[in-house]
């Protein structure tokens, strides 16, 4: 799949994604992630049940909150087929702070496969320690 049908199932992937982030939705962000998924960071990586992933959401938040950031926003966002199982899609978000100082800069990769009409993350990739980002 190419095109504009692609296009589009994409972009509503991550208009869902950032929405369910935002509200820490996680049922919503459940059926976002692979039953295992591959997370990776500048430390290694490691594959994540997605029931443990969700489980930390709050702490990750609390780390958000912590360092003055209100929400994140996705700033950008390319991707491209890697063949018709998988997208690989690179993001920039910027964190946003409430005294309205400079965002934070987040970026991150992404393969979503693809199963009909379904996207989900089989690798989430940040690009920087979020803890030594945030602090």
């Amino acid at each position: 799949m190419s095109g504009p049908q692609l296009d589009g199932q994409v972009q509503a992937f991550f208009d869902t994604f950032a929405a369910a982030s935002d509200q820490l939705d996680v049922d919503r962000l459940a059926g976002l992630f692979a039953g295992t998924f591959l997370a990776a960071d500048p430390a290694g990586a490691q594959p994540v049940p997605r029931q443990a992933f969700l489980h930390a959401l709050p702490r990750r938040a609390e780390l958000f909150a912590a360092a003055g950031i209100t929400r994140v926003v996705l700033a950008e966002l390319q991707y491209h087929a890697l063949d018709d199982t998988y997208v690989l899609a690179k993001t920039l978000w910027h964190g946003e702070r409430a005294r309205g100082s400079t965002p934070v800069r987040l970026s991150s990769t992404f393969i979503l496969r693809r199963d009909g009409d379904r996207l989900q993350v089989v690798l989430y990739l940040n690009h920087q320690d979020l803890a030594r980002t945030l602090s």
